[in-house]
């Protein structure tokens, strides 16, 4: 045997921050609200911030954007929505609706940790193929950069928060997650490596 799938190897500082002000009570003042996210590096996105608050009030639904470059976000966000520039995925996605993100495999992870359907809007690198496995998992569905427009992403967000199948299959594939028992196994075979 050459190699030996162990698990993926999650990135987590949950508990590790404390939550920002506003946060929990936005939180706990509603339904579980959408989180989108364009990735940690992603400096320029204005359109698929302001395309996504479009989205949101047409489908009704209340949203948290997550970016460290505030000059993304859009002026004037409705109370339903409110930006942080970091929270802790593990903290915040289990408490999500849904989750609205690049397709980088790190978000792809914890998302699927958190059991919530998923809305890839694939930009570069693995996150076409990341898209790809969402929608063999039948926990998501997403659209190309040109496409990421407010009433499609309404239409494909509200399909997605509507049906059960999703939800229940996010649902299921969460429950495989034991990342502790991944990192025991990995450091167990690593060590067997020295015997």
């Amino acid at each position: 045997k050459q190699t030996r799938l162990t698990g993926f190897p999650m990135f987590d500082e949950k508990g590790m921050h404390e939550f920002p002000p506003g946060l929990e009570e936005f939180l706990q003042a509603g339904e579980p609200p959408v989180v989108f996210t364009p990735g940690s590096a992603m400096a320029h996105g204005h359109d698929f911030f302001r395309e996504g608050v479009k989205a949101l009030q047409l489908i009704g639904r209340r949203g948290l954007l997550l970016s460290r470059f505030p000059h993304t976000i859009p002026q004037d966000l409705p109370d339903t929505v409110k930006h942080f520039e970091y929270v802790p995925f593990s903290d915040v996605l289990p408490r999500a609706g849904a989750l609205v993100y690049h397709g980088g495999i790190g978000t792809c992870a914890q998302g699927l940790k958190a059991g919530i359907p998923h809305f890839v809007q694939n930009m570069a690198h693995d996150q076409r193929d990341n898209l790809s496995r969402v929608r063999d998992l039948g926990v998501g569905d997403g659209l190309a950069p040109k496409h990421f427009k407010a009433k499609r992403v309404a239409k494909v967000l509200d399909d997605l928060l509507g049906n059960p199948l999703v939800i229940s299959r996010a649902q299921e594939i969460a429950k495989r997650f034991d990342t502790e028992a991944w990192m025991e196994e990995t450091c167990r075979l690593v060590e067997s490596l020295g015997q």
